[in-house]
């Protein structure tokens, strides 16, 4: 299980998990997937998995079904995610191809990492909020936005709303949930045996 948040402080909580690979019931399907696919071409690998968002010790929403994650995207999400906690991109917006739910970070400047809480609505929305320090220098503090797609889990259609969590973590946050999820995966194995 891989959990986004910020332990010492703030008890919201992103949490991905991922379950196995998704794997074909019969060879019949195997077969008709191995036609569609050009010779040469690789195949697209998908990953089951769950997630859930939580506030300190409490469920605020779960999976309703398993879903899936291409491994392409779970790898771009991963080198996004180490990248940002190592302070070579600013911020991060992730929507994946099957857009079940969404992630969206970002590196607070010294300036809105200094502002009080009670401005987060403001910063949320890059409004200049009237902070002394003016300083645009990235703190080591991040915005974290996850929601995840209600109408995809209850009826498989994409409506691009939810329930959703605003928190405030760390870059050592950060790179702990992708080295989080570099484990989950490793963990599945390889999808041939």
């Amino acid at each position: 299980m891989a959990i986004l948040t910020h332990d010492s402080e703030y008890p919201c909580a992103f949490i991905l998990r991922f379950l196995e690979w998704e794997r074909y019931d019969s060879i019949e399907q195997h077969l008709d997937e191995q036609t569609r696919v050009p010779l040469g071409e690789p195949y697209t690998f998908w990953v089951k998995y769950r997630m859930a968002l939580e506030t300190d010790e409490l469920t605020i929403y779960e999976s309703q079904r398993d879903t899936t994650l291409v491994l392409e995207d779970i790898n771009r999400l991963i080198d996004a995610l180490l990248q940002l906690a190592r302070g070579r991109i600013k911020r991060l917006a992730f929507d994946p191809l099957e857009p079940d739910f969404g992630l969206a970070i970002r590196n607070l400047t010294e300036s809105d990492a200094s502002v009080s809480i009670s401005s987060a609505a403001e910063i949320r929305a890059e409004v200049p909020t009237g902070a002394t320090n003016k300083s645009i220098a990235p703190s080591g503090m991040f915005d974290v936005q996850a929601w995840i797609d209600h109408p995809n889990q209850v009826s498989r259609f994409y409506g691009g709303y939810g329930p959703g969590l605003y928190f405030q973590t760390e870059a050592a946050d950060v790179e702990r949930f992708a080295l989080q999820l570099q484990e989950e995966l490793k963990a599945l194995g390889p999808y041939f045996t």
